[in-house]
């Protein structure tokens, strides 16, 4: 009887082979055809795909099955097999059926816009398909993901490889689907107008958030169709009173960042914490231009060429073309060459390339899963960031990732926060290469010090100064009597709570560094200056001695280029 009972499993795990090989190729081809916007292509497939699946899952079921389980050895492998097999078989009823019966209604395409709106209703037809697809997926993902591959021989371990990595390349695309659609028609206005700042950063003026606020859209969203409501840019908005920045920020903040934060629209940049600049700026829009938004989006000039490369290149008025691989450079350095003495002309051109990718997005000329995918990036990376006093946005905010955050404490590790903010009023940032070096020793006199060195080179060909127009050089200094093509940067660096800032050195003058509070975070703020084709260096001290020994980690703030990543070595 057992010499019986182990061919018979033997067969129904051969039996369970064939049906999932004959599936995978299925369960690949509906899964193209669904997400390419033509699964009534895929009914065929669906339907063999289905009998493969049923009858790898009823082969690996039963009693005698569920003994041999429980040998040592075979049994992990035989539970591994009727994991992807029970697995698969879930997917395909729960998840791959109900979406190809839906035809060519379930794909990407019915959240892309059409000549300016999303068609509500057809997002609000798929909702309870893509709530049980989603589910099915993300079952199938826990379930399979739970198996252990150490001890599996190679063939049962190359399958479960195979079907995990199917299942999780659709089911974060599904997951965000699924958070998405039921909140999308209410976002679009299905129940009355909603409007949205978009505000684009330009990183050749470095800042905590990402980079001096600069052209900046309000849409409006209602009945599902999107368009743009007012357009302008931060230099048009007027200073606010010294009454209205000091009703939405700490007296400290304001010392730390310098006189125009919370006045000067284009500088509520100046912090790392999204929220706050969000506030400043819908605050703003409602003062100067009477104009209400819960919603606020930061985009910087490296997330929009992620953006491009789903949109692909934007056709401008003047006849030039912006794609992912020239837009930074035009941007953040090539316009201020086109219009050396007119400010003017270029707000003119940064707001008609915002327009322009606007329009492309909402006239449908994206591709929706390149778009995900680098909306996902951008916010990975706190190039994209958005804040909401609508809790409902909020949430889908966080679920995107693009809520940004600041420094924070672990089981294991203290971090620090390292952010760079331009001191001249100029564009040299462009020319900003960094190098970061962070260290922790224990200190003869008994103390525990942290570390951090921030090297800021000018990549600046010391011949091309002259062949620069004063927007980019910062006219000498903007006053403050710096030479032409030198940069100037404040260093912050947050520090964990409880700790305290030592000392701040440097290769420059530290006349402008201070210490100071952002919340709970002690932060210095160091100074570096550096002529073109140079290198100069502020260093930090941190005495964390008050707080458990952990390692130290870094969070930096975005950048055109990202820094340099050192361990430091040094006595004390």
């Amino acid at each position: 009887m057992v010499v019986g009972g182990a061919v018979w499993v033997g067969v129904k795990a051969l039996t369970v082979k064939d049906e999932l090989e004959a599936a995978r190729p299925l369960l690949s081809s509906v899964k193209d055809k669904v997400l390419s916007g033509e699964a009534s292509q895929a009914q065929a497939d669906a339907d063999a795909l289905a009998d493969h699946a049923a009858k790898a899952r009823d082969a690996a079921s039963g009693p005698a099955w569920w003994l041999a389980e429980q040998l040592p050895t075979i049994g992990e492998n035989l539970r591994a097999v009727r994991i992807v097999a029970e697995s698969v078989d879930n997917v395909v009823d729960q998840a791959v059926v109900p979406a190809v019966g839906l035809g060519d209604a379930l794909s990407p395409a019915v959240f892309k816009p059409v000549d300016g709106a999303v068609n509500l209703a057809a997002i609000e037809s798929v909702l309870p398909v893509l709530e049980q697809s989603s589910t099915a997926l993300t079952t199938a993902k826990s379930d399979i993901g739970s198996i252990d591959t150490g001890g599996l021989i190679g063939p049962v371990k190359s399958a479960v490889t195979q079907i995990e990595t199917m299942v999780g390349e659709i089911e974060p695309a599904l997951a965000t689907a699924k958070s998405l659609a039921p909140v999308l028609p209410g976002l679009l206005g299905a129940d009355g107008p909603k409007n949205y700042l978009l505000v684009f950063e330009n990183s050749a003026e470095v800042r905590p958030l990402g980079g001096i606020a600069g052209a900046q859209i309000l849409i409006t969203a209602d009945q599902g169709k999107v368009s743009i409501a007012q357009q302008t840019s931060g230099r048009e908005f007027a200073f606010e009173s010294e009454q209205f920045a000091d009703s939405h920020l700490p007296r400290e903040a304001r010392d730390l960042f310098l006189v125009p934060f919370g006045v000067q629209s284009q500088n509520n940049t100046l912090t790392p914490r999204v929220e706050v600049a969000a506030d400043l700026t819908r605050s703003m829009w409602q003062n100067q231009r009477g104009a209400t938004a819960d919603t606020v989006l930061f985009i910087d000039p490296i997330a929009l060429s992620y953006i491009l490369e789903a949109t692909g290149p934007l056709a401008l008025p003047d006849g030039s073309s912006l794609t992912a691989q020239n837009s930074t450079d035009i941007l953040m350095n090539g316009v201020y060459q086109q219009f050396p003495d007119d400010a003017d002309a270029q707000d003119a051109y940064f707001s008609a390339v915002a327009a322009t990718a606007f329009g492309s997005i909402m006239n449908g000329d994206v591709d929706i899963p390149s778009f995900i995918s680098a909306v996902q990036k951008a916010g990975a990376e706190r190039r994209l960031l958005a804040s909401s006093t609508d809790q409902a946005v909020q949430d889908l905010v966080v679920d995107a990732g693009l809520q940004g955050r600041m420094p924070q404490e672990t089981a294991n590790a203290h971090e620090i926060g390292v952010y760079l903010s331009d001191f001249l009023g100029s564009k040299m940032d462009y020319y900003l290469r960094t190098a970061i070096a962070v260290g922790q020793q224990q200190c003869t006199d008994g103390s525990r010090k942290v570390r951090v060195q921030v090297t800021a080179t000018n990549i600046l060909d010391p011949a091309a100064v002259d062949g620069l127009t004063t927007f980019i050089t910062g006219a000498g200094g903007n006053g403050f009597r710096v030479p032409l093509g030198d940069l100037r940067v404040f260093t912050y660096v947050y520090a964990p709570e409880g700790a305290t800032i030592s000392s701040i050195t440097g290769s420059t003058s530290q006349d402008d560094s201070t210490t100071g509070t952002d919340g709970t975070y002690p932060v210095a703020r160091a100074v570096i200056q550096s002529a073109p084709g140079e290198s100069q260096t502020s260093t930090i001290d941190i005495d964390v001695s008050a707080l458990p020994e952990k390692e130290i980690q870094t969070l930096v703030g975005p950048m055109l280029a990202n820094p340099e990543m050192s361990e430091l070595q040094f006595t004390c």
